[in-house]
């Protein structure tokens, strides 16, 4: 199985599930309605899902009068030839970068479900085509991160002048920042856009993936962008949904499209009238060892090792920290007593290690694991020096979390992997009321709208989303903020928290707040965290 799965990573080979082909196929056989002699490439052709529905669709199969299927697999070709006996199919063995290179044709219909291959996974020739691709559309990043974003991109350039494109993408095309591009050649290349996102997943093998339908029309009466959510796959058979235009979207990111009109004008009026985490703070990542696993160790290997001397404390992720706002140093000892790896090797070019025999056979360790060979350690004058430690930082923000970002009080005083951001306050501001006021329903729901997310529903926000989050800041003092740290340990989940706090919080952004409008905004975190989490 496992090996089934390795294959597939190379490939892309997800195939679409027949309720989500039977679907499409009958949503555009309507929008289709009025097209004669209908074109239709189908650029992954895959097991042929797409091309059989179509061809035995029977208000489409008399009317499509060309039909080209790629495939790169000769294999899974045959079987569409075999399966498949429309008269007009052209069933080519290709990949189809090959196959689009130089190619001019134009299509009343693209559909299909693009592979899902990593650039770390790509040929270097499909690389190069990808780049192609991207270069010739004017896009300024031409580095593929994936090949599903060429893929798409030319195959809107086969999109006929009144022709649609129908894919199944990656749900990042809403959220990452390489896609804004993306996003913004769709809007500009297609009359109607429709996006499809869903609570299940759609490829159960394809753990954590999550997935959307874009429909792009390249001329529409009723023009704009739509969303729908569907809850249960069954409400697409049963057509039990409703397409919603969202007229409000001002973020460069598609996931406002959760949101109804009122909630995202709510949202956007108060983050008007705050600063961000940017004004009260200067935030950096953290420390890039190349090699957490061998660079941060327990007490024992310290021991072992007489590293003594070469060391200092560091927290090396969030789940490290528990529930807390503050890293004491009593919760650092527990860590360190419970064997976890708690002290960076921080070695540079003052450190004195001539004389430390079982400093070198630690040294040995990790050249006989080829560490010394990696990319990053490898640039560096020595392969064990860790550059740019630094200083201790008097907080944390954890990149990744699961339930809520987590904002940290260094009170350990210990450093940090980059894994976290670490936090230096800026003048005339505080860490604790910074903190204090970071844990409200408007600062997270952003954060759910800034960030992305992965397998498992984890949410990570890169250092320019961070430093975005707008947050209304309070002061508080030593007593406040202490009973606020064992109030937020006591705490069953950050909903408990968001409930104790909105009302000072968000109504010092704007003393005529409503209690609905609170209670809206609180509503708002809770649905765009279920959201995130139903990847689980």
């Amino acid at each position: 199985m496992e090996e089934l799965m390795r294959d597939r990573k190379k490939t892309g080979s997800f195939y679409t599930p027949k309720i989500i082909a039977d679907f499409l196929v009958s949503y555009l056989s309507d929008k289709l309605q009025k097209t004669d002699n209908i074109s239709v490439l189908e650029p992954s052709a895959g097991d042929g899902i797409f091309v059989s529905t179509l061809c035995n669709h029977k208000n489409l199969s008399e009317r499509i009068k060309k039909i080209v299927a790629v495939e790169k697999s000769k294999q899974e070709l045959n079987k569409i030839i075999k399966e498949v006996m429309h008269k007009s199919l052209s069933a080519i063995n290709s990949d189809f970068l090959e196959f689009q290179d130089g190619n001019k044709q134009k299509f009343s219909l693209v559909i299909g479900n693009p592979p899902y291959i990593k650039k770390s996974l790509l040929k270097a020739t499909q690389i190069e085509y990808c780049k192609n691709i991207h270069h010739a559309a004017k896009l300024a990043d031409n580095k593929p991160k994936n090949i599903w974003t060429a893929f798409l991109v030319r195959c809107i350039e086969f999109t006929a002048a009144d022709g649609i494109l129908a894919f199944v993408l990656p749900s990042e095309l809403l959220q990452v920042k390489f896609a804004a591009e993306l996003r913004e050649l769709i809007l500009k290349q297609f009359e109607r856009v429709e996006i499809f996102t869903f609570n299940e997943l759609l490829f159960k093998d394809c753990k954590g993936q999550d997935t959307l339908l874009l429909i792009g029309e390249r001329k529409s009466e009723d023009k704009g962008i739509f969303y729908c959510n569907i809850k249960k796959l069954t409400d697409l058979e049963e057509r039990k949904f409703t397409l919603a235009q969202n007229v409000k979207i001002k973020e460069s990111k598609w996931t406002h499209h959760h949101l109804e009109t009122e909630e995202i004008e709510l949202l956007e009026k108060l983050k008007e009238q705050i600063q961000t985490v940017n004004d009260y703070c200067n935030s950096k990542a953290g420390i890039v060892t190349a090699a957490n696993d061998y660079f941060i160790v327990d007490a024992k290997t310290v021991d072992e090792y007489s590293l003594h001397d070469f060391v200092k404390p560091i927290i090396q992720k969030g789940v490290l920290v528990g529930g807390s706002v503050e890293l004491s140093e009593e919760d650092f000892q527990m860590l360190i007593d419970k064997s976890k790896p708690t002290y960076l090797i921080a070695i540079d070019k003052k450190t004195q290690i001539r004389s430390n025999a079982k400093f070198w056979k630690y040294k040995q360790i990790g050249e006989d694991r080829n560490l010394h060979k990696r990319y990053k350690t490898s640039r560096r004058e020595n392969w064990f020096h860790v550059p740019n430690i630094g200083a201790e930082p008097e907080a944390f923000f954890f990149k990744r979390c699961n339930e809520y970002p987590k904002l940290i009080k260094n009170t350990a005083n210990v450093l940090a992997t980059d894994s976290a951001y670490t936090i230096t306050m800026k003048n005339g501001f505080e860490i604790e009321n910074l903190i204090y006021s970071f844990y409200n329903s408007l600062t997270l729901a952003f954060a759910e709208l800034h960030g992305r997310y992965y397998g498992g529903g984890v949410l990570e926000l890169t250092p320019n989303e961070f430093k975005k989050l707008p947050v209304p800041y309070l002061t508080k003092n030593a007593n406040e903020f202490g009973n606020y740290v064992s109030a937020f340990k006591a705490k069953s989940s950050i909903k408990e928290i968001c409930k104790q706090n909105d009302r000072e919080i968000l109504k010092s952004i704007d003393r005529n707040l409503s209690d609905d409008n609170i209670d809206l905004i609180y509503s708002i975190r809770e649905k765009l965290y279920l959201r995130r989490i139903k990847t689980n």
